[in-house]
């Protein structure tokens, strides 16, 4: 337990010392984000000092923006949960190497909940009265306890499974399910349970007619499932470019041009040492092995299969590393990178395809080829076929069909929310109730008040024509993906923001029409938080995608990573 203990404690520190390296473009990217960070925290210091005066609120509009900005980031954070189920539960294999991506921004995006909580409390020094034995946590009876347990327990959970998923990448190692398939599955339950608590805070409001409807966590979770992964493909086409590298100008070789020769018994050895599955086959088919496998001495830059070739082959590494690209539109992505014992070209030789990608040789590579009959045969070892297949999934493949898949899943889930939209709208204004004030106040402005009118008919147009652009064909294209998601992104932010948290309070259980929004210091303190929110999400990629295309790993340093 100790040696794990420290091992685990070197992984944090060299992940702490390659998330302060980069290029020049992380550089200026985080230090933009730094300085704004700087920027809000300053804004925050003014407001923790001469108090909430310094933003809009009031005693008749108690929550703002903090709060709408909150009600947001907790959607995005449940909407992680929309990569885990297809993946889990329908095995969709095109989502497999992005579920850490939604994980990740899903534990950025809940510390900037948990901070703008913090800077909505006019008195964050006396939070300690939530505490458990030190004050009064009012659990079971109170909403707000419930949302903390929720969301602190959320948190933990993705930080465990993306810890420890990332970890085993980075040890090289197969992840035990029972250590964290359980908690994927408690964490689906989760997701839902966070958003729809946060809903419940809202319609448990007897005082407040706007919110008092059935339809709002439905509502909350159909937007959510909208905007989450529209943020996340966002994420995904930047991750693609910034990983991505023009094609190079690498050595195709023959395998008659390298020099080749028969594998002896030395090399099975050797592939032991690093494989030691390899060791659970018979003796038959360990001689039979020798008989057909070829060793390949690769110098470095040389091709030993090319993307699109007919696949008969499959390759262990026996000494030096190799890059596995795939390369789209002229851009080529490292998808693995692979040093001795590790597998490639397995997939396309077992299923008789064209190779899905080229492998380079990074540094001088000896190489064992095998024929898809040897591969097949190892693969009747069940030591052998449970390390080769959890393999096949220790890649970064972000690829355009996985893209489209969540094009769908933001698709749908539109469709849903603005139906649901449409069905609160009629119920407002066609039964034209006594409570009507707050809608009329939103969409059309009241008794010469109409502050929220531009911003919920902006929201409006985003919408619609973000879901008209999923329809049509042409969001298949990503430019006009991009803009759609965009769209979503801002028209839910003003939708569950601005147009539900103010009209609540406008007008008052006592009918005063007290309008609000935003200062300038408001604006700033929430521009520090979504900095700090970005800035940890770009931390935390940049030590996830090293790990996962296994270029950072125990046996490498990390500015090889880089």
């Amino acid at each position: 337990m100790t040696r794990s203990l420290k091992n685990f404690l070197g992984f944090l520190a060299r992940c702490t010392q390659l998330a302060c390296h980069g290029d020049w473009r992380y550089y200026a990217w985080t230090g933009v984000l730094f300085a704004l960070c700087l920027v809000g925290l300053n804004a925050y210091a003014k407001q923790f000092v001469h108090g909430l005066i310094t933003t809009d609120m009031t005693d008749q509009v108690s929550w703002g923006v903090y709060i709408a900005n909150f009600t947001f980031l907790v959607g995005v954070a449940a909407a992680a949960v929309m990569l885990v189920i297809p993946v889990y539960i329908y095995k969709n294999e095109e989502l497999h190497d992005l579920v850490i991506f939604g994980e990740l921004l899903a534990i950025a995006a809940i510390l900037m909940c948990l901070a703008f909580v913090m800077v909505d409390l006019g008195r964050p020094d006396r939070f300690w009265h939530l505490i458990p034995g030190i004050g009064k946590f009012n659990f079971p009876g109170s909403l707000l306890s419930w949302d903390v347990i929720v969301l602190n327990g959320y948190l933990a959970l993705n930080i465990y499974v993306c810890a420890y998923l990332l970890y085993c990448r980075y040890q090289k190692r197969t992840p035990r399910k029972w250590l964290y398939l359980p908690l994927i599955f408690v964490g689906i339950v989760w997701a839902i349970s966070i958003h729809t608590v946060t809903a419940f805070l809202y319609v448990g409001l007897g005082g407040r007619p706007f919110w008092n409807s059935a339809i709002i966590g439905p509502r909350f979770l159909a937007s959510a499932f909208t905007a989450g992964p529209a943020l996340i493909i966002l994420a995904l086409q930047i991750v693609r470019r910034v990983t991505a590298h023009t094609a190079g100008s690498a050595v195709d070789a023959a395998q008659s041009q390298l020099d080749a020769r028969t594998a002896t018994a030395e090399d099975l050895d050797a592939l032991t040492q690093s494989f030691p599955a390899i060791a659970d086959a018979s003796r038959p088919v360990r001689q039979w092995l020798l008989t057909v496998g070829k060793v390949l001495e690769v110098p470095a830059g040389y091709t030993v299969l090319r993307q699109g070739a007919p696949g008969e082959n499959a390759y262990f590494v026996l000494q030096g590393r190799v890059a596995v690209n795939r390369e789209d539109s002229g851009l080529v992505r490292t998808v693995r990178t692979l040093g001795p014992g590790e597998q490639f070209g397995e997939i396309s030789a077992l299923n008789g395809t064209p190779r899905t990608a080229t492998a380079v040789a990074e540094v001088p590579a000896r190489v064992l080829s095998l024929p898809a009959g040897a591969l097949r045969q190892l693969m009747k070892v069940p030591g052998i076929r449970r390390v080769i297949r959890a393999r096949m999934h220790d890649r970064l493949m972000i690829s355009d069909r996985a893209l489209l898949t969540l094009r769908h899943i933001v698709q749908v889930a539109m469709i849903i929310n603005v139906f649901l939209l449409g069905n609160e709208v009629f119920k407002e204004f066609y039964t034209g109730n006594l409570h009507v004030a707050a809608s009329q106040y939103l969409y059309f402005g009241l008794h010469g008040h109409h502050a929220l009118v531009p911003w919920i008919w902006t929201a409006i147009a985003c919408n619609l024509t973000a879901l008209v652009l999923l329809l049509l064909p042409i969001s298949t294209s990503f430019k006009w993906l991009d803009v759609a998601c965009v769209l979503a992104i801002v028209g839910i932010w003003i939708e569950k923001g601005m147009g539900l948290v103010i009209p609540g309070f406008v007008p008052s259980p006592l009918g005063e029409i007290v309008e609000y929004s935003p200062t300038w210091n408001e604006t700033l303190v929430c521009l520090g938080i979504w900095a700090f929110g970005l800035l940890i999400y770009t931390v935390l990629l940049r030590v996830a995608v090293p790990i996962l295309q296994g270029r950072f790993t125990h046996t490498t340093a990390p500015c090889q990573s880089s």
